[in-house]
């Protein structure tokens, strides 16, 4: 039986892990909808419920890094670094706005997708790792 390559299995696990997210947050608003006097410890696990998928998809995406060669390692760790400043960066940015020009409040579990988006980005900008 051969190996699954390296793009094959972080797609499969970015896709259990996204599949895990999308039920744990519908199960989540589930329970929070119909239990609305849920509180304390319970409350607390379920509104993190969605988040715990993440931290696998964040695993995967390291795995994937140790599993190619070289040349794409580093493409992808300068993508990864550059959509990590730019996040950092805007969010900083967003929060000194909030706090002092009043602008509208920006959920934190936004960060993850916007995340995403610019390392989507950032794909298209590197496309070597010079």
């Amino acid at each position: 039986m051969s190996k699954l390559s390296a793009n094959t299995q972080y797609l499969i696990g970015m896709g259990g892990a996204m599949t895990a997210y999308a039920a744990l947050l519908v199960a989540s608003i589930l329970i929070l909808q119909s239990h609305p006097g849920l509180a304390g410890p319970a409350l607390w696990a379920v509104a993190v419920m969605p988040a715990l998928p993440i931290g696998g998809s964040i695993w995967v995406f390291l795995r994937y890094i140790d599993q190619v060669d070289e040349y794409v390692r580093a493409v992808t760790l300068k993508r990864f670094i550059v959509a990590t400043g730019l996040t950092l960066f805007a969010c900083t940015a967003w929060g000194f706005l909030e706090e002092n020009a009043g602008a509208h409040h920006f959920s934190l579990y936004l960060v993850y997708p916007v995340f995403w988006a610019l390392y989507g980005g950032a794909s298209a900008l590197y496309r070597s790792a010079a």
